[in-house]
């Protein structure tokens, strides 16, 4: 149209109409006003109330660089908007939001959008000491709903919902060290975005964090009303550490190391009351994990891999399930300090665990968890324990390990089957069956060739031993429950104890040995403790007992406590195990005895095995008071034998104990030392035997002890402080029978509960006191051995100036020559004696006798005497006469009333008879005393006696006793008193 048409006056009449004009300036002008209002006055209110609001209602400052609204394409920019708390950072801002309204939705059920997107935001999510989140304390206190009143979501539509290039920054500061997390690159993308019922959304989220950490969320499943998606999250490349600094100030481990993926399909459905969380296909991978001690600078856990497949959850049914768990070349580090404390109890902060532990007291139910496989390959593991010094190492290598249907359900049984090494030598095997929770366990096991020796520091704080060699078997089923809240446990099998070996760490000699110990059928039950045994065997077990120079033995110094224990509160009485054994075999048993308490002058020291020592212990419990019955057998080195056989209860040894020890053709060289030390000489030869025969009852002890010597012979002499002061050898003669046997019976008791009690002791004490009772009273030994009790045999008795034996002397000499014979080793010292007053007065007796008795005979054989007038007084006063005077003769007849005699020229011979009136016996008595003490007896002439008695009984002794000469001497002569009946006693002494 040309232009001149369109002016005023060439406008159609309809224009020209005033109603027309008005209307379209009228619209001009609306449309002026919401151009102006769109594009500058709401934009401006909108910036002011929205700061504004933010400083009333939440208490924040807003800043927003410019909002910008296009009212003819209903869209709203608002740029580079910051929010924060005043005098603090900005924690949320945005490089621009963007809004496009679609104007007809008014008409509509919800407000609707063609977009909405948010560029560039940040978020700063603090939490502060107090545990405050700061997003929460900007938010008003929720109002509290009227029981009728019901919320809804505002019915909201958006085709587009994008986030770009988002940034988070998490601080935590709640915990002393603060844990930052930034997370960047956040992208959001949500199609046909809505709030109303049953409207899904397709939906994506990703974020990248500042390590390299990339998160991915995604689904095409997603309602707000009712809440309900699906879809699938994944996490790559995620890094442990962060994990570790956040959990610092709980734990005293960092994790220096270690990445992580996992994904997982997951669905959120709120249609049904309660909310329902589902996930499946859930995955895990970590990899290089390592964690160290905090002041550590070597790791104590390192997983190269671990990988959880096949994951499933339920909400709110609370169910876990995992196909499988995979994990291999792990290696754990673990130790006791010195304190006795487990690292990992420290690593995990002990007190923090105590304090949630104890929080935990909910009757909601439980969560269950149920796994399909656990596999484990290639596990190792070192623990040391520090408590000992050296400490204990256990190192476990080649570790596999497969679970199968492991759950949280009490009476669900899980299989499993386990292998490892200990320290690269011993190898134990399980497999079995086990509940985790209840917890039960019922597995058979294997271990084979498990040394012993890194466990000897835990010997050492008992015993003064030393292991050199020995690993342990053992074989059989284990189990283990809990019933009614007390613990069951059971072992049953076989263990063995190979190749044992061990020192006296105080000698430094081999102490105790085997070449196998083994326990058959063995049943070991605890809460209480049980021990039941079928039967154990042990072959070539070796000992060594020691006294040492302190008189102790080497199984006291081994036994006793390293230290002195602390007087400490008593504690609490246990029950004692009960143990049964059925039997115990011994075969090929060594024992050997040495004795270095000996002065170096007798001998090194003293050394004496017992070998091939086989037999069995029968019946041996300590439920019962039954005597177990011992039967053991062996050799003494060179060629000697032993036998032990006894009933005994070894668990209450001075109760009830019948027991026989015997010894046969034991050398006795071997005891040279202790001859030397104790007797004062040394051996050169003979057999020993010994039969100990001693019950005991109630701790009293009573024995019958015999000793058997062959051919006992002593060599040279020694000198001794310590011998006993005795004639030895004297005493070997007088025990010594012919076929040179001396065979002593030593009856002892004593009581065992005495402190002072020694068995060694008493028989030493009763032998030396039987040996010294012997040689004391030698003869009276002898009486005994010839059976003839009654008699002394130390001596032969005579009747004065008479070397006659009597027939009593007779018996007893044959006595004394009976018993001599049967000691052929003793020599009989006969000791000749003389009274110097009885045999005296009684030789002078019989020289007078022999005077007046020659006198008498040649008066009458004088011729023209009358022999009939001649009498014992004639002849008695005759050799006073002759001997004195015819003065004192008379002064003597006087005496007694007799007429003198009459001096004169007659001779005596005629005096005499012519005087004779009455015969006088007082008188004639005492001429007779009187002429007896004129007589005169040499001590030669005694001497003679003396020795004529010796004579008469050695000669006694050979011819009617038949003993040899050479074992017969003749001591010289002694004076002696002689006892009663004027009876004079020839000694006699023994020899060897």
């Amino acid at each position: 149209m040309p232009e001149s048409s369109l002016r005023a006056g060439n406008l159609p009449a309809w224009i020209r109409r005033p109603w027309v004009r008005n209307s379209a300036i009228g619209v001009f002008l609306v449309f002026l006003l919401y151009t102006l209002a769109g594009f500058f006055l709401v934009p401006y209110l909108v910036e002011k109330q929205l700061v504004h609001y933010l400083k009333e209602d939440l208490g924040a400052e807003a800043s927003v660089e410019q909002v910008i609204i296009n009212p003819y394409t209903l869209t709203l920019t608002i740029d580079d908007f910051s929010l924060r708390q005043p005098g603090k950072p900005k924690f949320f801002s945005f490089k621009q939001f963007y809004a496009n309204f679609e104007l007809l939705s008014v008409f509509h059920k919800a407000w609707t959008f063609q977009e909405l997107r948010l560029t560039h935001p940040y978020l700063k999510l603090q939490i502060s000491k107090s545990g405050q989140l700061n997003v929460v304390e900007l938010l008003p206190p929720a109002e509290t709903p009227t029981p009728n009143e019901r919320k809804g979501w505002v019915p909201l539509i958006s085709h587009q919902i994008t986030i770009s290039k988002g940034e988070v920054y998490f601080v935590d500061r709640s915990q002393p060290t603060p844990f930052k997390k930034y997370l960047e690159s956040i992208d959001v993308n949500l199609t046909k975005f809505s709030t109303l019922a049953e409207h899904n959304v397709d939906y994506s989220f990703k974020a990248v964090t500042k390590a390299g950490e990339t998160l991915h969320m995604k689904g095409d499943i997603f309602t707000l009303n009712p809440l309900y998606a699906k879809g699938h999250f994944a996490l790559i490349g995620g890094k442990a550490s962060p994990l570790g600094q956040y959990l610092s100030d709980q734990v005293a481990f960092k994790i220096s190391s270690g990445r992580f993926d996992t994904s997982m399909d997951y669905m959120l459905d709120s249609r049904e009351d309660p909310l329902q969380v589902t996930l499946n296909n859930a995955t895990a991978t970590l990899s290089q994990l390592g964690l160290r001690a905090n002041k550590g600078d070597k790791e104590v856990l390192t997983v190269p891999k671990l990988k959880i497949s096949g994951g499933q959850l339920r909400w709110p049914e609370k169910i876990i399930g995992i196909e499988q768990i995979y994990m291999a070349g792990t290696n754990l580090r673990a130790w006791l300090n010195e304190q006795g404390v487990l690292n990992w109890q420290q690593l995990l902060n002990k007190k923090t665990t105590e304090e949630k532990a104890s929080t935990v007291n909910s009757p909601a139910k439980s969560w269950q968890a149920a796994i399909k496989t656990i596999i484990i390959e290639n596990l190792s593991a070192s623990f040391q324990d520090r408590t000992t010094e050296p400490p204990v190492t256990v190192d476990i290598s080649d570790l596999a390990l497969q679970l199968t249907d492991v759950s949280s359900m009490p009476d669900l049984a899980s299989d499993f089957d386990l292998k490892f090494t200990i320290n690269e030598q011993g190898l134990f095997s399980a497999y079995g069956n086990f509940t985790a929770l209840s917890p039960t366990i019922d597995a058979n096991i294997h271990l084979t060739s498990l040394s012993l020796l890194p466990f000897q520091p835990y010997v050492s704080r008992f015993l003064k031993m030393e292991m050199t060699s020995g690993h342990l078997d053992a074989k059989g089923n284990i189990e283990y429950a809990q019933n009614n809240g007390t613990p069951d446990f059971r072992f049953n099998g076989h263990l063995a104890l190979q190749q044992f070996s061990a020192e006296d760490t105080l000698l430094g000699e081999r102490f105790l040995a085997w070449d196998a110990l083994k326990a058959d059928q063995m049943l070991v039950e605890l809460f209480p403790t049980r021990i039941r045994i079928a039967d154990i065997k042990i072959d070539a077990p070796y000992g060594k007992v020691v006294i040492n120079e302190n008189q102790t033995t080497n199984i006291k110094e081994v036994l006793s406590p390293l230290t002195e224990k602390k007087e400490t509160q008593p504690a609490p009485k246990s029950v004692p195990p009960q143990v049964t054994i059925n039997s115990i075999h011994a075969k090929e048993a060594a024992v050997i005895f040495t004795d270095l308490s000996l002065p170096p002058e007798f001998s090194s020291k003293f050394s004496m095995g017992i070998h091939s020592l086989q037999g069995e212990i029968q019946n041996l419990s300590s439920a019962t008071k039954k005597r177990s019955s011992v039967s053991l057998e062996g050799t003494v080195e060179p060629y000697g034998v032993t036998r032990v056989a006894g009933e005994i209860n070894f668990f209450a040894l001075s109760r009830a104990t019948k027991f026989n020890a015997l010894f046969r053709n034991v050398a006795l060289t071997a005891l040279t030392p202790y001859a030397m030390k104790y007797l004062g000489y040394t051996i050169e030869g003979g057999k020993l035997s010994l039969n100990l025969d001693f019950q005991i009852r109630e701790g009293q002890l009573e024995g019958e002890n015999e000793i058997l010597l062959e051919n006992l012979d002593l060599g040279k002499k020694v000198e001794s402080p310590e011998a006993i002061e005795a004639p030895i050898k004297l005493a070997i003669a007088l025990l010594e029978n012919p076929r040179g046997i001396i065979d002593v019976g030593l009856p002892i008791d004593g009581n065992l509960n005495s402190p002072q009690f020694s068995y060694g002791h008493l028989v030493g004490k009763v032998l030396v006191g039987f040996i010294g009772e012997v040689i004391s009273s030698p003869f009276r030994f002898l009486a005994n051995l010839a059976g003839a009790e009654e008699l002394d045999l130390e001596f032969v008795e005579f009747r004065p100036a008479s070397s006659k034996l009597l027939p009593p002397a007779q018996e007893e000499l044959l006595q004394l020559a009976e018993a001599l014979k049967n000691r052929p080793k003793l020599r009989l010292q006969i000791q000749g004696r003389y009274d110097p007053i009885t045999d005296a007065n009684f030789l002078k007796k019989e020289k007078f006798e022999t005077v007046v008795s020659t006198r008498l005979k040649q008066e009458r054989n004088i011729s023209g005497k009358k022999e009939a007038t001649f009498d014992r007084q004639q002849v008695l006063e005759q050799l006073y006469l002759e001997q004195f005077s015819i003065e004192a003769l008379n002064q003597k007849r006087s005496q007694y009333g007799l007429r003198p005699a009459e001096a004169g020229t007659e001779p005596v011979e005629e005096i005499i008879p012519r005087y004779l009136a009455v015969e006088a016996p007082p008188y004639r008595k005492a001429l007779q005393e009187q002429l007896i003490e004129t007589q005169t007896v040499t001590n030669k002439e005694l001497h003679q006696l003396g020795q004529a008695r010796a004579v008469a009984i050695k000669t006694y002794l050979i011819d009617q006793g038949g003993i040899q000469e050479e074992r017969i001497e003749i001591l010289p002569v002694e004076a002696a008193q002689s006892v009663g009946q004027d009876l004079i006693r020839c000694q006699f002494y023994l020899n060897s």
